[in-house]
């Protein structure tokens, strides 16, 4: 298995791995996971905007529930489900224990892969056989039946493949505005929208009109460029809570990143992940996009999961 690596921070009864795959699937996407619970969890969490889509698949049958807010009754999945780009957090419940595979997507490029424009899965959670039919029940149950994550990372990944549209082909303008200095999907870590740079610009440099350049990085995307920058900004703000770092002085974290003043930071995590910086409890230091909920008063009741198959 090329590039795998245990992932540091994670509980010490769930065994995780991730794995960076090569082109041309490296190119669509930005890692695969495989953890495996020892015992069922039983908390609940918030799952944090990441401007992603993320694929994950159970490898077992037993399900798992989610809302959208803590007013709405749970829903169930189990086999596997496609969260698409969303825009503000959304809940889960107790996991049950088991192995589970996923695959995150780099921005605009999962289209490639899933064979749906992604704003047609903006704020949705689609499951694997509602997005490829009979088709995704197999993936399902064959993932299943393989028995280490090597297996699992093979087979899955030959499954993208074989789904890919090529050439890999973004909008120049959406790749610029993503990958500088590409025209296409691109593995350049730097990218343009950074807190740094407006929508303005962005939109400028383009050469388009704001109204066109908006509905073309939506398509491709799933996010307007404000949101998409948004919850950058906001998600570089998580990821240094939860490596404990910038706690001790909010005011300067929020100047850093980019807000007014650390009022703007706060009402802004607060409506991207339901919490204030200072109430927000990551699952693990790799886990920013995670927050663990505290107690049951505010939150649904969830079903605590049955032991799952594997």
């Amino acid at each position: 298995m090329r590039r795998s690596q245990n992932l540091a921070g994670v509980s010490p009864s769930t065994h995780a791995i991730s794995y960076r795959p090569r082109s041309p699937l490296g190119l669509v996407v930005e890692r695969f996971w495989w953890q495996r619970r020892a015992e069922p969890s039983l908390r609940s969490e918030h799952i944090l905007p990441t401007g992603k889509v993320q694929l994950v698949i159970a490898l077992h049958d037993a399900p798992f529930t989610w809302s959208t807010d803590c007013r709405s009754e749970p829903a169930v999945w189990a086999g596997g489900i496609v969260h698409g780009p969303q825009s503000s957090y959304y809940l889960t419940g107790p996991k049950p224990r088991g192995a589970t595979i996923g695959v995150a997507f780099r921005p605009g490029a999962a289209g490639a892969a899933l064979g749906i424009p992604i704003g047609e899965l903006t704020d949705r959670h689609v499951t694997l056989e509602e997005l490829w039919g009979s088709r995704g029940r197999l993936l399902h149950e064959r993932l299943a039946a393989t028995t280490t994550p090597e297996a699992a990372f093979a087979l899955l990944e030959a499954a993208l493949i074989a789904r890919l549209r090529l050439p890999l082909l973004i909008h120049p303008a959406v790749a610029q505005a993503l990958h500088p200095g590409a025209g296409e999907i691109s593995d350049e870590t730097t990218d343009m929208l950074s807190p740094e740079r407006t929508v303005a610009e962005i939109q400028s440099r383009s050469g388009y009109s704001a109204k066109h350049f908006i509905a073309l990085f939506r398509s491709a995307v799933g996010l307007t460029p404000k949101n998409y920058l948004r919850i950058r900004r906001f998600g570089g703000v998580a990821q240094l809570l939860a490596a404990g770092r910038g706690d001790d002085n909010l005011a300067a974290l929020a100047n850093a990143a980019g807000y007014a003043d650390q009022s703007h930071m706060t009402r802004e995590f607060r409506a991207l992940a339901g919490v204030t910086p200072t109430a927000y409890r990551p699952a693990a230091t790799t886990s920013a996009y995670h927050h663990v909920v505290d107690g049951p008063s505010s939150e649904i009741k969830f079903a605590v999961p049955d032991a799952g198959i594997r």
